[in-house]
């Protein structure tokens, strides 16, 4: 990589030098940018840290002037500050940290992984200062650890290793996952947002069950997951080849070879799994998180009968941990509703798929309840049937299924694109003209109404009116 080359790369660069000279303040670029200049990545570079030697205070404060923005103020202990500039519609995020240490290599040693300890003297950039040999490690795509004090004295690097694990299918080295294990524990001490943030940038890989697959031979996902021990010794039975947890792993694996092969070239599920919900994550994301806990309340309900093993009512366990977990993890509420959605209903599709051609009033009703996330609902189903593999299991009844429930994702995008069927009656027609008493048989009477509509066996006002008559009669 040529240095000139990577700098010009950065928006303001030469006013942050500039001023660096002006008031003899020595400034290095450090981290992310300079490992994925090396590794020279297609991805738009928007984030840039710099190491400022002394006074952090008086220069930040010039470059904020000199920039016409404003200082937000990180961590004021250890003098971090940023500075955002929006520039052709994109945020570039600059920030700035006072130097731990005598010197620029001191502090480097105190970073995490040898691959975010490259430097550049801004000032005179003449070549990166490579002291732990983090160029030849990017070369090896290998993460590793600069030593075990650095993973205990912040354990959250133990997530942040595999998370670059699997932003960039690095391998982590046989003595930092050493590490990794020894230190595991003193995650249940790191905050569960600094835990979110990682974790989800697992999820964001192609192939984030191999992470987990390593996360859990060195149980460190334990740490993280509830419920993880008490599911890894539950069996269940002759349907299944693996136990409940790694059942769960089986199906994140399944759902990204499911999302990388059958649904690759659909451009409509594609969208929707990468749209972003409350938190700023994407849907796919949280139907990687839903695998991983759709059965954890299996081990709860477990009990045996003559000819086999059942689990009656997992699923509303299931959504009660789930809930607790998400909202442990502090995801937002939108992502909590629908992931605990999932969870709920993610054993529907396989009751639908028990017919050959599910009926329109079972379609309507399954995406009644299901709503927006009846689509993840049955992708989960999908990706738990495959992970499904014991002496028992039938594979025509699995590839029916499969059949059946790729059809209903293309039918529910083709629904999406008609027009709503506008309504035929309301509460005003219910209340003044059948003699229906404001309430909640309101609702449930428009309800059905709605479902009549949508099977077309009610296309006008008056047979709205008589199908009211026969179902205020039932209520």
């Amino acid at each position: 990589m040529k240095v000139n080359t990577c700098l010009k790369k950065i928006p303001q660069i030469d006013k942050i030098s500039e001023l660096a000279k002006e008031t003899k303040i020595k400034v290095w670029l450090v981290g992310g940018f300079l490992r994925d200049s090396c590794l020279d990545t297609s991805k738009d570079l928007i984030d840039f840290d710099f190491c400022v030697e002394k006074n952090i205070d008086l220069f930040v404060k010039k470059i904020s002037e000199s920039l016409r923005k404003k200082v937000i103020v990180l961590d004021k202990k250890n003098s971090s500050f940023r500075i955002v500039v929006n520039k052709n519609k994109k945020n570039y995020s600059y920030d700035f940290i006072l130097m731990r240490g005598r010197g620029i290599k001191q502090d480097l040693s105190q970073r995490d992984f040898t691959i975010n300890t490259l430097a550049l003297d801004i000032t005179e950039p003449k070549k990166i200062l490579d002291y732990y040999g983090g160029i030849k490690d990017l070369k090896k795509k290998k993460i590793k650890a600069l030593s075990d004090s650095v993973i205990s004295d912040d354990p959250l690097r133990i997530l942040r290793g595999f998370s670059f694990a699997s932003k960039y299918g690095f391998n982590i080295e046989a003595r930092t996952l050493k590490f990794f294990h020894s230190y595991r524990e003193k995650l249940k001490k790191v905050s569960y947002e600094r835990i979110n943030q990682e974790l989800f940038k697992i999820f964001d890989s192609k192939k984030s069950y191999k992470i987990i697959k390593k996360m859990n031979e060195l149980r460190v996902i334990d740490q993280i997951m509830p419920y993880v021990e008490k599911m890894r010794k539950t069996g269940q039975g002759g349907f299944h080849h693996l136990n409940v947890w790694d059942h769960s792993i089986e199906t994140l694996k399944q759902f990204e070879l499911l999302s990388e092969r059958k649904i690759k070239n659909k451009q409509e599920v594609r969208d929707f799994l990468n749209q972003q919900l409350g938190g700023g994550r994407k849907r796919g994301q949280i139907i990687k998180l839903a695998c991983l806990i759709h059965d954890a309340g299996k081990p709860f309900v477990k009990k045996k009968t003559k000819t086999r093993t059942i689990f009656h009512m997992h699923e509303k366990i299931g959504r009660e941990i789930s809930s607790k977990f998400a909202k442990r993890m502090r995801l937002s509420k939108i992502e909590r509703q629908k992931i605990a959605k999932m969870v709920f209903w993610h054993l529907r599709p396989g009751y639908l798929a028990d017919q050959v051609t599910p009926s329109r009033r079972a379609v309507y009703r399954f995406f009644r309840d299901t709503q927006e996330e009846g689509v993840s609902v049955i992708l989960l189903s999908l990706a738990d049937w495959r992970a499904t593999r014991g002496p028992l299991t039938n594979s025509l009844k699995r590839k029916r299924h499969e059949k059946v429930m790729l059809k209903l994702v293309e039918s529910y995008f083709a629904e999406k694109k008609k027009k709503p069927v506008p309504r035929i009656i309301d509460g005003w027609d219910l209340i003044n003209r059948l003699g229906v008493k404001e309430g909640p048989e309101v609702g449930k009477i428009l309800a059905k109404i709605k479902e009549l509509q949508a099977l077309g066996k009610v296309n006008k006002k008056s047979e709205a009116l008589e199908a009211a008559k026969d179902i205020l009669k039932k209520i």
